[in-house]
């Protein structure tokens, strides 16, 4: 039955199972605004930009952590304050298996899928959930 996963699983990519993204906020932006934009999109994260650089990733996570150290409101706040820095990101080519394995092991919640140095998708816990389950059946 192993042979028959691996079969199954190789050659998968990380951009066969990641979640197309076509929003993302700026490190600078509102982090009141940011948390509506999360709920309103019904995401958990979001890319982080600085023009058109990545220069982090924003997650419920992140705000519930900073809303934990802080007394100050949101709207007095910004999306810096709160984002993970220099997120683990990857090309959508990468396998599927080394991203499993560096999430696992450094306990990334999520990772950003870059091509050509443009944002294209999130892969989240979930999205490793999902693809687990369409490749074991």
């Amino acid at each position: 039955m192993a042979d028959d996963t691996t079969s199954t699983t190789a050659g998968t990519t990380v951009g066969q199972h990641m979640t197309p993204v076509a929003y993302s906020v700026g490190d600078d932006q509102n982090l009141a605004e940011a948390t509506l934009r999360m709920r309103d999109l019904d995401v958990r994260h979001l890319p982080v930009m600085r023009g058109s650089r990545l220069v982090g990733i924003l997650s419920e996570r992140d705000i519930a952590m900073l809303k934990a150290r802080t007394s100050a409101a949101l709207d007095e706040l910004t999306v810096a304050d709160a984002m993970t820095r220099d997120p683990y990101h990857v090309p959508s080519s990468t396998p599927l298996s080394e991203v499993a394995l560096q999430m696992g092991t450094h306990r990334y919640g999520a990772a950003v899928i870059v091509d050509d140095g443009e944002v294209r998708g999130i892969f989240s816990t979930t999205d490793g959930m999902f693809a687990l389950a369409r490749l074991s059946s």
